[in-house]
């Protein structure tokens, strides 16, 4: 197995590639899973540049994000890894679930397996994730992975959004902005 597909308890974790556009053009058109992203809904066409982009990331920073299929049926139950922020926060969690999967713990098994990732195969230093004030299972699910609510940052809609963050352990290795 390559270093890339990992395997928790319950979720097979495949990078994400083209091969998936399909399958998270359905989850990235669920009003109920993508109105807690800060891009939303997406289109087909956004989907697809989306996965597209996913794709990419893997090879250009040697990290990226990864299907989450239940491993007992082999159904995609969301998506979920590390991406460079679009803002001044260095490298984030992000995770999403199909509302069916939601409520199963899966999101702190997620996280755990992308920050032990992010920490020992791509040696980063530091990981955040952002997560609206109004989104208490998130809340839940970073901290039951280790990571700690760091500050918050009122938007300019009036939106709170929170901050939270976790070191490498091991001390400082890599950091990507």
């Amino acid at each position: 197995m390559d270093r890339q597909h990992l395997v928790t308890a319950r979720l097979d974790l495949r990078p994400i590639s083209m091969a998936d556009a399909d399958r998270l053009a359905v989850l990235h058109a669920d009003a109920r899973v993508m109105n807690l992203l800060q891009h939303g809904v997406l289109t087909r066409p956004q989907s697809d540049a989306l996965v597209a982009n996913y794709e990419a990331e893997w090879p250009a920073l040697g990290f990226g994000s990864w299907t989450a299929n239940e491993r007992a049926s082999g159904r995609l139950v969301g998506l979920g890894g590390l991406r460079v922020h679009t803002g001044d926060y260095g490298v984030a969690i992000r995770l999403a679930f199909t509302p069916e999967a939601q409520g199963k713990g899966y999101g702190p098994e997620l996280a755990r397996a992308a920050l032990t990732f992010a920490f020992d195969v791509a040696k980063l230093d530091r990981v955040v994730a952002l997560t609206r004030s109004d989104n208490g299972p998130s809340q839940r699910s970073l901290e039951k992975a280790g990571m700690a609510r760091e500050r918050e940052i009122v938007m300019e809609s009036g939106r709170t959004i929170l901050v939270y963050a976790l070191h490498n352990p091991k001390g400082a290795q890599r950091q990507v902005s």
